[in-house]
């Protein structure tokens, strides 16, 4: 029984004690020894763990298929694939070789009219966007709007519920216009560009209304409004934060300045938009003359950018009617638009 406290035993017990194997029973050693043979001294040699490949092959060997393998892996091939594949790791790549987008089979079929009417389609839908965005962002004076006329009181539907009226019409006018100005109406925008712009339209609103309720407390406490030293509204730095430097605002502002866009001095307007922006001007304040005038300006820059695209319309035209015409191939309606000086420079 000394077993029980750890000591006597054999002498290999104790030049071992730490070895499972000298504590077995002599039959079943020897039951181990016929069937594994082991020996403790040596330790068990540790064999490599089969990759998945050698077991795909030992598989493949077992069932007969040992001969090579003839589809395309992206090892054999380096063509690249379209976004449309659903294997974007090459496979079945020569059978996207000679897929074409469907955009782009619509637009080889499309002639100079069709290219035109695309550009100002699309510039009338992100008009429409506008519109919508605008909306979401006044849906809480909307809303107030909608309460008004199913709980308000009498006088206040009697009035047309004229209060919370007119603050979802300058919320609607307003974040249209800052959406205009950060360049909403951009045709190279994509999604992500178009939420930052709407939340910036939407931040840009609510520090305005701050401001104008500042400035109307002081006046009724009888103090000076503070204006001097006051940051404006939109500035390069934070538009260019929210926004960030690749976007269609920043691209826009970077031509003023470099001088490539036309009307971004009052008098490169015709005259009659020039009193229309001094009728806007008139009677504001200096922060809401600044504020207007930032207004304009971005928003003139953002129409530029639809200007210039139909403008590489007409250039786009010019060109395959001058090709035509030297291939000898001018149609009818070529030659008309020729002799009206369509093909001068414009």
């Amino acid at each position: 029984m000394s077993w029980l406290w750890g000591s006597g035993g054999s002498t290999a017990d104790k030049q071992q004690p730490n070895d499972p194997y000298s504590k077995l029973d002599p039959s079943l050693k020897d039951f181990l020894s016929r069937e594994t043979p082991f020996t403790p001294d040596t330790p068990p040699s540790t064999k490599p763990k089969a990759s998945p490949d050698a077991a795909s092959n030992e598989y493949r060997s077992q069932l007969g298929w040992t001969e090579t393998s003839t589809t395309h892996t992206p090892q054999d091939e380096k063509s690249t694939v379209p976004p449309e594949s659903l294997y974007p790791d090459g496979r079945y790549a020569h059978l996207w070789s000679t897929y074409r987008p469907r955009s782009e089979i619509e637009a080889a079929g499309k002639n100079d009219a069709d290219r035109l009417r695309d550009v100002i389609e699309a510039y009338n839908d992100r008009r429409t966007a506008i519109g919508a965005a605008a909306i979401e962002n006044c849906v809480m004076e909307q809303m107030a709007e909608r309460e008004c006329w199913e709980t308000g009181t009498f006088w206040e539907k009697m009035n047309m519920c004229r209060g919370p009226n007119r603050q979802f019409l300058r919320c609607y006018t307003m974040q249209a216009r800052f959406l205009k100005a950060l360049g909403y109406l951009s045709l190279n925008s994509v999604g992500e560009e178009e939420e930052r712009i709407q939340m910036h339209a939407d931040s840009l609103y609510h520090e305005m209304i701050a401001r104008e309720r500042a400035a109307e407390e002081a006046r009724k406490e009888g103090r000076e409004v503070e204006i001097v030293g006051q940051v404006p509204l939109i500035t390069a730095e934070s538009t260019t934060a929210a926004l960030g430097e690749k976007s269609a605002w920043a691209r826009a502002r970077q031509k003023a300045i470099a001088g490539k866009s036309e009307g971004m001095k009052l008098s490169d307007y015709t005259p009659e938009r020039q009193e229309q922006i001094r009728k806007q001007l008139a009677g504001l304040n200096p922060q809401e003359k600044e504020l207007e005038m930032q207004l304009i300006a971005a928003e003139r820059r953002a129409q530029v950018e639809i200007a210039e695209a139909i403008q590489e319309r007409f250039a786009e035209e010019a060109e395959g009617r001058k090709s035509r015409r030297e291939r000898g191939r001018e149609t009818v309606g070529d030659s008309i638009k020729r002799a009206w000086g369509w093909d001068r420079e414009r």
